[in-house]
């Protein structure tokens, strides 16, 4: 070793101390000053400026949040055994704190975890939640005088619009606390724990950080959407996790299981299929179908069979119970798509809203157009080789965006199941998509265009989505364009 060399080493050597404690340190600090803030905003009810103070109160989380996220994706490589434990105990810790201090709140943003208890309330008394309205007389006799009265009007109007995993895990927890808000969000804050611990294995087992499930763990949309108002696409997320779990063990049959759990949980997790297919590439497969037909011969194998057949069977078997309701299993359908502008002025669509300002586009053609791009871009999804945990994560990143921009959904809590994924590969696009989703809660000032999107609020959320997304695919992701790009 040169004497230039071994001084340099000398000099270093007291610095690995102090990164050793860097990050654990930086994540105590910050995330009780995190904690406060969750406390100190904990009951929205109590603030005159409705909406308007939550968004002031996300924002401040979302400084919080991202500075924890910079400390551990630029520096959570510690020397010592110890530290990385301690950095992990922090995230956990502080994932548990930030979720424990929400549910015991009254939902303020979402009236939907009322829903969740009155229809595990109408199955714990022995009757299909598809078969009646919360609204019918024949479900008088279950009427409360603090569930009930706060389903929303439309919600006491329609027939239960969530799929078999969703009422079974209501049911469930109405088996062990009837009739109790605090036990449902309880259960949606378990399964984001359960989603964290899940995270963190696969990015170990794939060789990155697992410290980097602080995207997810910390996300203030994950923690408010979850702990605060309870939705159940923590349940979808967790099954989702589970997958990404079994995938690179060639465990099939739990993949297709649980990703037939996050289905039906939610319906639309199911255009994530063709990112857990696999695309077998071997010379048999080639000496058997050359050609194109090598494409489908390398999805036609025992693996993706085996898949496909429990993701089936766990289908049927969940709506078994369900089938007494008759045609009314998916009686809300026609409500549903009626009810959120679907298929009417299409204003809902915030591509289609922006392109309206220029040509006249109706709304068929435009989910005729936005059903042809989200086919191509499974079929992409599906024949491209993906050999780890790493390449499933971008092939579902890929999927969920492509919808998100297509659909545009207008609630903040369609847009939390994107975050996960982003633990694996991060992308600035996709990251301002999920924080920027909270401006939809604005909508809640302009009541009059529901179920429409404004434009302005669209232009807010989603230009920025797709400026970032293009900016990186040619020069984030391609230095040597940016340096050409750059030079004189």
């Amino acid at each position: 070793m040169t004497n230039a060399n071994r001084a340099k080493s000398q000099r270093s050597e007291p610095d690995k101390p102090r990164a050793a404690v860097a990050v654990p340190v930086a994540l105590l600090v910050l995330g009780t000053g995190s904690a406060c803030l969750y406390f100190w905003g904990r009951d929205l009810h109590r603030f005159t400026q409705w909406v308007a103070a939550y968004l002031f109160l996300f924002i401040g989380q979302l400084a919080f949040y991202s500075l924890a996220c910079v400390f551990v994706l630029r520096w959570s490589g510690t020397p010592t055994r110890k530290a990385k434990w301690a950095t992990l105990t922090a995230i956990i810790f502080f994932a548990i704190a930030f979720h424990a201090m929400l549910v015991p709140q009254r939902p303020y943003l979402s009236a939907d975890v009322y829903r969740y208890v009155w229809d595990g309330h109408v199955q714990a008394s022995g009757v299909n939640p598809y078969r009646y309205a919360p609204g019918d007389p024949e479900l008088t006799a279950l009427r409360d005088d603090v569930i009930y009265p706060n389903i929303s009007d439309e919600d006491q109007r329609w027939l239960s619009p969530y799929p078999p995993a969703a009422q079974m895990v209501f049911a469930l927890v109405s088996l062990v606390r009837p009739m109790s808000v605090t036990a449902v969000k309880a259960a949606m804050s378990s399964f984001d724990l359960i989603a964290v611990l899940l995270v963190m294995l696969v990015l170990a087992r794939s060789g990155i950080d697992p410290a980097r499930a602080i995207i997810f763990a910390w996300h203030p949309l994950v923690i408010f959407e979850s702990a605060h108002s309870g939705h159940v696409e923590a349940v979808f997320i967790a099954f989702l996790m589970l997958a990404l779990f079994a995938w690179p063990r060639r465990k099939h049959a739990l993949t297709g299981f649980a990703l037939a759990i996050a289905t039906l949980t939610k319906f639309y997790p199911v255009i994530l299929l063709p990112a857990f297919l696999i695309a077998a590439e071997d010379d048999a497969i080639e000496a058997r179908a050359p050609g194109k037909r090598r494409i489908f011969a390398g999805l036609l194998h025992k693996r993706n069979l085996t898949m496909l057949a429990a993701f089936a069977v766990t289908l049927a078997l969940a709506y078994a119970p369900y089938l007494g309701a008759g045609r009314n299993l998916f009686g809300f359908l026609r409500a549903y798509v009626q009810e959120e502008g679907f298929i009417q002025t299409g204003a809902r669509y915030f591509l289609l809203d922006a392109l309206r300002q220029a040509v006249p586009i109706p709304t068929m053609a435009f989910l005729v157009f936005g059903a042809g791009c989200l086919i191509t871009v499974a079929a992409l999804q599906m024949i491209k080789v993906k050999r780890d945990a790493l390449d499933v994560s971008r092939a579902a990143m890929i999927l969920i965006g492509t919808y998100l921009l297509l659909t545009t959904p207008r609630y903040a809590w369609y847009y939390m199941w994107l975050v996960p994924f982003l633990c694996f590969a991060p992308k600035l696009g996709w990251m301002y998509l999920a924080c920027a989703s909270v401006l939809l809660y604005l909508v809640w000032y302009t009541p009059l265009v529901y179920p429409d999107v404004p434009l302005w609020l669209g232009a807010a959320i989603f230009i920025p989505v797709l400026a970032m997304l293009v900016w990186q695919s040619r020069y984030a992701d391609h230095p040597e364009r940016f340096s050409e790009a750059a030079s004189p």
